[in-house]
């Protein structure tokens, strides 16, 4: 389930940022706190981004951004912000975003069930509609408990 990663100490709940950097960097700095990435990630996929774009719009309002283990993944780990006016990210067919889940996978299995749970969840047009309406942790919780 999504709330054996997502918890209340790794949820971002802000009105807006600067831009998608910020976004970013809200994701990571969650996943540096809980000791899952080194301070170097965040720069990994900056880098990535500029190189090929924002490979990690996943659909409409939603990224996830997550750059390879060995840009400085410590364990695997989700964190979830969500920005309530929306963040550009580049993605043409995609923004604004407004849920952003941070990744970070020690390898590319390890994460398996936490993606299948996380895909349950994107093909949820209403529950991905009531996590951008969400006001406080414990609707976001509520919200994703149900994956």
């Amino acid at each position: 389930m999504l709330t054996d990663w997502i918890n209340d100490a790794n949820i971002t709940l802000v009105n807006q940022v600067n831009n998608w950097q910020s976004a970013v960097e809200l994701a990571v700095q969650s996943l540096i706190a809980q000791q899952a990435v080194e301070s170097r990630y965040l720069q990994a996929i900056y880098a990535m981004h500029e190189q090929i774009g924002p490979y990690y719009v996943l659909g409409e309002g939603i990224a996830m951004p997550h750059a390879r283990p060995e840009e400085g993944v410590i364990k695997t780990a989700l964190s979830l912000v969500l920005v309530k006016e929306g963040v550009n990210f580049g993605s043409e067919d995609n923004d604004p975003v407004y849920i952003i889940f941070g990744l970070s996978a020690v390898d590319s299995n390890s994460h398996i069930e936490m993606i299948a749970s996380l895909s349950q969840f994107f093909c949820d047009e209403e529950a991905v509609k009531n996590l951008k309406l969400a006001i406080d942790k414990q609707q976001v919780l509520d919200i994703i408990g149900q994956f």
